[in-house]
């Protein structure tokens, strides 16, 4: 219920942003894949010191790099893009060390830039 609170959450921050163009079901779900892998991170790796706001900085920062217009965000298509990319990262058939370290690096090195 916790993850799904934080991805509402998420979700409704995206709204403030203004970027160029119209969000593409494509882009839609490359956002949604990153949310899934920062919210996975955090509570299935023990990368719990991650704050909310850090994720969600860096997930509108990738958008915005890219010109993506977040005005258009349906948030319950989100809801359900998030939570089908966190169900997917949870059925990746990995030893879960391997998969949260293969998660961590490029994703986590995208927080630190952020920052």
């Amino acid at each position: 219920m916790q993850k799904i609170a934080l991805l509402t959450y998420i979700l409704v921050l995206f709204s403030f942003a203004q970027p160029a163009k119209a969000l593409s079901e494509e882009e839609a779900e490359s956002l949604a894949d990153m949310t899934a892998v920062y919210i996975y991170l955090k509570y299935d790796c023990g990368y719990s010191q991650i704050p909310d706001r850090e994720i969600r900085r860096a997930v509108i920062y990738f958008a915005q790099r890219n010109k993506w217009d977040l005005n258009n965000y349906n948030s319950q298509l989100m809801e359900k893009l998030n939570q089908s990319g966190y169900n997917d990262l949870k059925g990746i058939n990995l030893p879960q060390k391997a998969k949260c370290q293969a998660l961590a690096r490029p994703s986590l090195s995208l927080l630190a830039y952020v920052k």
